[in-house]
């Protein structure tokens, strides 16, 4: 996961995002941190955005554009702590490699 997130970081489309963000499994989590443009994973265990996800790989169509996030949202197939901004703007800031709409 942490290797499909460096690939599609987008800097320019994270400058407006200032948070951690806890990337949720069943079995596990990812923490990435986001300031400045830059990304980082940093060695937390709460974070202040919470994404939850079926898997890694639906994360990685997510992110990528196979999956549409919003009626991945109305399934109930993701769901967030809230921050509702903030799960727009991460989603584009790996939206490096995502498919055209």
């Amino acid at each position: 996961m942490r290797d499909f997130l460096l690939e599609n970081f987008l800097d320019t489309a994270a400058a407006a995002l200032e948070t951690d963000i806890e990337l949720r499994f069943p079995n596990e989590s990812v923490f990435i941190d986001i300031r400045n443009g830059n990304l980082t994973f940093p060695d937390i265990e709460e974070a202040e955005l919470v994404l939850y996800f079926d898997s890694p790989e639906q994360a990685q169509r997510l992110f990528a554009g196979q999956e549409d996030l919003v009626a991945a949202f109305m399934r109930g197939h993701i769901r967030s702590n809230g921050h509702l901004i903030w799960v727009f703007q991460t989603f584009a800031a790996f939206s490096k490699h995502a498919a055209p709409a």
